[in-house]
Parts: structure tokens; C-alpha cells; sequence
């Protein structure tokens, strides 16, 4: 049997559904069949907007450091994906007490209550930043050294999912996302400012000397993954990368992109300072997933090549008015 058939009919709590991962998932919970209700504060829009009238979604706009507002819409919810966060590492730098605020005390509050309500699982959104910097690819066993306050709040986050798991026996599930890119994505990351800028013939700018690595993941695979360690018994108390076990400079990911656009000879790429946006300081150089734990226990790996996943974004892009 398909593990994601265990979807069907189920209850379903995503906090944050309605930005840029969360619509994603709830797109694929909904097609899985799942009764799903969305908490989102809405601070970067709504991304849902074309589910609205599925008759098994429900989506509140609350806040999810506002405990009493929320408590209702834990009642009888069996998995609790919590994705609600303080989006970016740069604008968590410029709002340290916003991003304690979401990341801790919301957190804790959306934790206790899947614990006091008895849900069977409870998915944390964490981060590859917990990782800091490391020239080896990124092991769930670490080592961590977390950089900036956004990744320090991610790791006070999988310690409270263990530390409710030792008092309540909620079972969790920690999802260390690896630079997700694809279709409905703010301009402030690197892929979808590249592509803001680049589609309409504007200059793109690289920090540093673009030799920086990521691994980046299209969106589909992301929330694959996701739902994956999120369904069966293998993923309970697990942590998992969600990457593709590649890395790319952002220099050859501005050449993929100018390319895949057709620009090549008419966008200029430039190389800039580090500056008082994104300083070095926080700066990730080297971010590698190590997968084998995933590809290990469920057999899957991310099956869209960073050139596919552009093509598909630029499709999109070009089409979504």
C-alpha cells in the first residue's frame, strides 16, 4: 500500500499553511483526501486562496503565539504539521524579538496543545541552518553550530519535540528543509529574486563571490518528503534532511537561470559586498544534504533536477496572471 494513502480521511493541523511550503502541502493533503484545517497569521498573504470552498479545508487567520485563539482547532486533530514561522534569515537578523516570540513561544504553545489534545504526531519545520557551516554534506546527527538567531530558535524547537515526547509521549518528526524554491514563493530568496529581477531584463546581484553552495529542492519534493516521514512509524522521533544530496554554486545557478529564461546575453549578473541585508556574519558558505537516512527508510529520492525544477518555476512564473 501507498504510505500516503494513510492520508485519506484523516485530520489534519498545518500552522503557517498558508505561505509558500504550507500551500503546497495542504494542495497535497487535500488531493490525498485529508480533512485539513489551516492556522495562518497571513503577514505574507494568502497562498491558498484557490482551495478556498474545498469542503475539507477550514482556514482561520490567527496567530499562533495567541494560545487561547487557537486552542479550538486542536480538538480531535490527529497529525499537527507546524510550519508557522518568521521567514528568512535576513529579516529574522533586523526582528530578534518577533522571531523569538513565533519561534519559541509559538512554537511551545502549538506543541502543548497537540499534546493536551492527543494528536499522534506532531512535524516540526526546522531548518538546514541548524547545521551552520560545514565543507562535509549536512548528517541528521550533526555536528550543529547555528549561526544566526533563526537557526538557533530552530534547534530550541526540536529539543522542545523531545522534551514533549519524554513528558507526553507525542510522537514528532523534525524536517530540516534545505533551500525549497518552485511556485508561489516570496522575491526575498535567491531563486525567486533571480527570477523577479531576470524576467524583466533587471540586473541580478550576487553576494560575495557566488562560489557559496546550496542544495536546492523544488517545492513538490520538499512536501513529498514531508508527507513521507510524516505518515509511517519509520519517521516517528526522526529527524530528516530534505535536500537532493546536490549542490550548486550561485554562480552556476544564475548561469541555469539566465539560460533557462533566454537571457543569457541581455542580464547582466554582478558580483556585491556583503552588506547590513544579508552580512557575512550569517553567511551559510557550504550546504550539502547528506539524504542516505531518507533514501535508506523510504526508498525515494528527490526526482527533479535543479534545471528541471527552474524550467517548471519559469513556466509558472510566465503563466501565473
Amino acid at each position: 500500500m501507498d504510505i500516503l494513502n494513510t492520508y485519506k480521511d484523516s485530520k489534519v493541523l498545518v500552522t503557517g499553511g498558508a505561505g509558500f511550503i504550507g500551500s503546497h502541502l495542504v494542495e497535497k493533503l487535500l488531493s490525498l483526501g485529508a480533512h485539513v484545517c489551516v492556522i495562518d497569521i497571513m503577514l505574507c498573504g494568502n497562498k491558498i486562496e484557490h482551495l478556498m470552498g474545498n469542503k475539507n479545508l477550514s482556514i482561520h487567520k490567527l496567530d499562533v503565539t495567541d494560545k487561547n485563539s487557537i486552542e479550538p482547532f486542536f480538538k480531535d486533530r490527529e497529525i499537527i504539521f507546524h510550519l508557522a514561522a518568521v521567514v528568512g534569515v535576513e529579516e529574522t537578523q533586523h526582528e530578534p524579538l518577533e522571531v523569538l516570540n513565533v519561534e519559541i513561544i509559538g512554537t511551545l504553545n502549538t506543541i502543548d496543545l497537540a499534546a493536551k489534545n492527543k494528536a499522534r504526531r506532531f512535524v516540526f519545520a526546522s531548518s538546514s541552518e541548524v547545521y551552520g557551516d560545514t565543507v562535509e554534506p549536512m548528517v541528521e546527527t550533526g555536528p550543529f553550530n547555528p549561526k544566526s538567531t533563526y537557526a538557533l530558535t530552530k534547534m530550541v524547537g526540536e529539543h522542545y519535540c523531545r522534551a514533549y515526547y519524554q513528558k507526553h509521549g507525542l510522537e514528532y518528526t523534525l524536517l530540516r528543509y534545505f533551500n525549497t524554491y518552485g511556485p508561489r514563493q516570496d522575491d526575498r530568496f535567491v531563486i525567486s529574486r533571480f527570477m523577479d529581477r531576470a524576467s524583466r531584463g533587471k540586473e541580478i546581484f550576487i553576494y560575495g563571490d557566488g562560489n557559496q553552495t546550496r542544495d536546492f529542492t523544488y517545492v513538490e519534493d520538499s512536501v513529498h518528503m514531508s508527507l513521507l516521514t510524516a505518515a509511517g512509524d519509520k519517521g516517528i522521533n526522526q529527524a530528516f534532511n530534505l535536500g537532493t544530496g546536490n549542490a550548486v554554486s550561485i554562480n552556476k545557478l544564475s548561469e541555469i537561470m539566465l539560460k533557462t529564461l533566454g537571457v543569457t546575453d541581455k542580464v547582466k549578473a554582478s558580483h556585491i559586498d556583503y552588506d547590513n541585508i544579508r552580512s557575512r556574519e550569517i553567511e551559510i558558505f557550504n550546504r550539502l544534504a547528506n539524504i542516505d537516512k531518507i533514501v535508506k527508510l523510504f526508498q525515494y529520492r528527490p526526482e527533479t533536477t535543479l534545471e528541471a525544477g527552474i524550467k517548471k518555476y519559469t513556466e509558472w512564473y510566465r503563466n501565473r496572471k
